[in-house]
């Protein structure tokens, strides 16, 4: 019975949040789907792992990738296509999300300034496993016997549904040193509904996501990476603020060092370290746990892990060259 409560507590806490990750901006996607396609170069991949709570309970693992390109035949859209899974608990909760994006980008004024509109339908499966937990008719008055029916009945183990978000991004950049990004999505517009018991009033909340990143030189080597993630959903709040400083090496294919520090409303603070090396983007974090749940986490939260690769298409360096009168 244990198992079962903690799977039901697991199962409300996730039902209230839908899959994100503490390096909000290395998952740009996820975060908001007018992303799509925000960067420099021609197409983009990133990959997240995330796993917390080993020190409480079976580990809650969250995987990651998608890939977008920054231009379709040179036009103003933008294509991109994320896959997200989660694992939770003892049940094996899992979500498997799979959302494609097209978005749209619009100069404001000169090439400085930027407005991008995008939607993302999305398919999501649901599934759940009830073999390894526990009830209460399988105590034999002794001992747990798992060989007993657990006198229980259950009318699935998942659900798919059709969800649908959409977002839109403003993006100013003076030069690499000078740049903010910000944005705001919503997400499960459509309320689907979610519940293994065909209980049509359990239905996926809408999610609203105010972000903005930038990045502002201070000194001849040193840049400011400040950034805040404001996120609510039905009753839930999670606001996100702190920042990094970004160090340059300019030592060949190594070209800049991250260090920073973060802090997530009544959960966690998290500290982080990346590194741009050649056309790849490393980011490692690991959350220290401040809420009720410490007592029994003694604060450990868990890792995160981020890869992101840009493609550049190889590009001629044309040379002209003025040809000379043949009377000269």
């Amino acid at each position: 019975m244990c198992a079962l409560a903690l799977s039901v507590f697991a199962l409300g806490f996730i039902n209230a949040q839908d899959i994100h990750f503490s390096q909000f901006y290395n998952s740009p996607l996820n975060l908001n789907p007018a992303l799509t396609g925000s960067f420099d170069g021609d197409i983009r991949i990133a990959a997240n792992q995330r796993s917390q709570w080993s020190s409480v309970t079976v580990p809650y693992s969250t995987y990651g990738i998608s890939v977008d390109a920054n231009t379709i035949f040179n036009s103003p859209f933008h294509l991109g296509l994320g896959i997200y899974n989660d694992k939770a608990g003892d049940s094996e909760f899992s979500t498997l999300q799979i959302a494609p994006s097209f978005g749209y980008t619009q100069y404001i004024g000169d090439s400085t300034n930027t407005f991008t509109v995008s939607i993302q339908p999305a398919f999501t499966q649901r599934s759940i496993s009830y073999d390894q937990l526990s009830f209460d008719n399988q105590y034999n008055g002794v001992r747990y016997d798992e060989s007993l029916a657990n006198g229980e009945t259950f009318n699935n183990e998942g659900r798919q549904y059709f969800n649908f978000h959409g977002g839109f991004s403003w993006n100013y950049t003076k030069n690499l040193r000078k740049t903010i990004t910000a944005g705001i999505a919503f997400h499960n517009i459509f309320n689907p509904k979610q519940s293994f018991f065909n209980d049509e009033n359990i239905e996926l909340h809408s999610r609203v996501t105010f972000h903005t990143t930038g990045t502002f030189k201070i000194a001849n080597k040193f840049d400011a990476v400040p950034g805040v993630s404001v996120m609510t959903q039905h009753e839930f709040k999670e606001i996100i603020f702190g920042g990094s400083g970004k160090y340059h090496l300019n030592k060949g294919d190594y070209k800049a060092a991250y260090f920073g520090f973060w802090y997530r409303n009544s959960d966690a603070t998290y500290i982080t370290a990346e590194l741009d090396y050649r056309n790849f983007h490393f980011g490692i974090s690991y959350d220290i746990n401040l809420s009720s749940l410490q007592v029994a986490s003694r604060n450990r939260g868990g890792f995160e892990f981020s890869v992101i690769y840009i493609f550049e298409k190889f590009r001629p360096d044309i040379k002209r060259y003025k040809a000379c009168p043949n009377y000269i």
